[in-house]
């Protein structure tokens, strides 16, 4: 809620996050251009993150980040657990539509189902954790195939529209439809895939899922940006 926040702090995490890949060093007027903060406010922010060790002064007048930061990124990665965040996203998947949910990352000429949750009803595709399957059938196989970059027509215009709908390619009564995990700077995570009874994937069906689909790829692609699968 907006009275639990202190304006105070988001402004140094506005400083910190002027900092990217591509500029990993940056001047007074770098950071002040990044932020729209006058130069006095980001020096008092400053002095406060240079004594925690956030940010560091080179000699030149410029700034990076600081160890501190390290470190914590040390420990988030230490302690992470891909379930404890693919998991919870995966059943809300499948409470919203009720078909079995997966996440897939690519393996070699593979691809391993990671995680799934089962649909809930007397028919559905049952997935088993650990299973490999093959990239050039079904709908997960394809989306990793054209997001890492394989060529052809197909490829292309799953990259385009930025998802693949299968039915019948591994069995002629199942179908489903998938989405990459891609965070920001371009990375290829896995696949967020649905699958189930080839007639409940109809066009009206699909539209429906589609959406959901790709907002919980996205919320994936923040909550993975650091952590390796692939």
């Amino acid at each position: 809620m907006a009275q639990d926040r202190v304006e105070a702090v988001e402004r140094a995490l506005d400083v910190l996050n002027s900092f990217t890949n591509k500029n990993s060093i940056l001047s007074l007027k770098d950071i002040s251009e990044s932020t729209g903060f006058y130069k006095s406010t980001i020096l008092r922010l400053i002095g406060s993150l240079e004594a925690y060790g956030y940010i560091l002064r080179q000699q030149d007048g410029r700034y990076r980040l600081g160890p501190s930061l390290w470190r914590l990124g040390s420990i988030y990665q230490n302690s992470f657990d891909s379930e404890v965040v693919i998991r919870p996203q995966l059943q809300s998947v499948r409470d919203q539509i009720n078909q079995t949910a997966a996440f897939y990352i690519k393996s070699g000429n593979q691809r391993i189902c990671l995680y799934r949750e089962n649909a809930i009803g007397e028919l559905f595709h049952m997935l088993s954790e650990g299973a490999e399957l093959p990239l050039d059938k079904g709908a997960a196989g394809m989306v990793l195939t054209a997001f890492s970059g394989a060529d052809g027509e197909t490829m292309e215009r799953t990259r385009q529209q930025g998802w693949y709908l299968s039915q019948g390619e591994r069995n002629p009564d199942l179908a489903a439809l998938a989405v990459p995990v891609i965070t920001e700077n371009g990375e290829l995570k896995g696949v967020l895939s649905v699958s189930g009874l080839i007639f409940k994937f109809t066009e009206e069906k699909v539209d429906e899922y589609l959406p959901i689909l790709k907002q919980t790829a996205t919320q994936l692609s923040k909550e993975l940006a650091n952590c390796p699968l692939m």
